[in-house]
């Protein structure tokens, strides 16, 4: 009679030990389950791959004497576009930062970016001076093309220190981040002819030299997840990338060589626009 009373008693208390709370001694029971918090990759670093107009302001270096404009004179048509400056150029580049520091009201990295700039036209043909019995170079308008290609390289480097206000976007979901960066440059150029702007170059037998300055990047990103939180989720969960971006931001660059006067100006203030991925 005792066991049965015992096993009585236990078939009365099951239903509340089974929905007893899993706190209280030992471990989850499993009929309980907490809610499921969103997953989240960890984000270290930012990629941008990004596009923007430019034509450096070669015409305005410090070496040049006044009314000088080989940029000019060379990249244009010498009809009626003497000193005129030459038409932008796509300059593609690609920016990488390491977000070091991340707070809940915005996050700091440091980044590096590369860039390729390439324009060409045809060089000048040199005129013959019989009298002379001597090659001589021309004077613009009164030039004549030859048929050898000219071409100007420039490969924009540089190191930026980077904050991203992303406050708004990742507690509020408005999906807009400003952000700034600044930092120190070197533009290296050549020319594949070796010639055009050797007057002001520190490597004028050769045809090539880089110049130093700053930049500053002030601009606005759009972050793309709320177009499709789902497909959002997944590529952090399958891929690690936690965020994507659509942007454009202001390129204020000083490429000048801090006043020195035989460094190229290849500074200009342009739009850069892009798309970004944090991960």
């Amino acid at each position: 009679m005792r066991s049965a009373r015992i096993a009585l008693s236990l078939a009365l208390l099951w239903p509340a030990i089974a929905t007893a709370d899993p706190k209280i001694g030992g471990s989850n029971t499993g009929y309980i389950e907490p809610p499921t918090l969103p997953y989240q990759s960890p984000q270290r670093f930012a990629l941008e791959i990004k596009f923007a107009p430019y034509s450096p302001k070669i015409d305005q270096s410090a070496g040049l004497r006044p009314g000088e404009t080989p940029f000019a004179d060379l990249f244009n048509s010498q009809l009626g576009e003497k000193g005129k400056q030459p038409s932008y150029k796509v300059l593609p580049s690609v920016e990488f930062d390491y977000q070091f520091l991340r707070r809940a009201w915005g996050n700091f990295g440091v980044g590096i970016t590369t860039g390729y700039y390439r324009r060409t036209t045809h060089s000048f043909q040199l005129d013959y001076d019989a009298a002379t019995m001597k090659y001589t170079t021309c004077t613009v308008p009164n030039c004549t093309r030859s048929g050898d290609e000219t071409a100007l390289n420039i490969v924009p480097l540089s190191v930026l220190f980077v904050y991203r206000f992303d406050l708004l976007a990742n507690r509020y979901r408005i999906p807009l981040v400003p952000y700034v960066k600044i930092g120190l440059a070197y533009y290296v150029w050549w020319m594949n002819d070796g010639g055009g702007f050797g007057s002001i170059a520190q490597h004028p037998e050769s045809g090539y030299g880089g110049t130093f300055g700053w930049v500053v990047h002030p601009g606005l990103a759009l972050q793309l997840d709320f177009i499709e939180r789902s497909v959002a989720r997944t590529m952090d969960a399958e891929l690690g990338i936690n965020h994507t971006y659509l942007f454009c931001e202001l390129n204020y660059a000083d490429i000048r060589g801090f006043g020195a006067s035989n460094k190229l100006n290849l500074s200009d203030t342009m739009l850069n626009a892009g798309l970004a991925f944090e991960f």
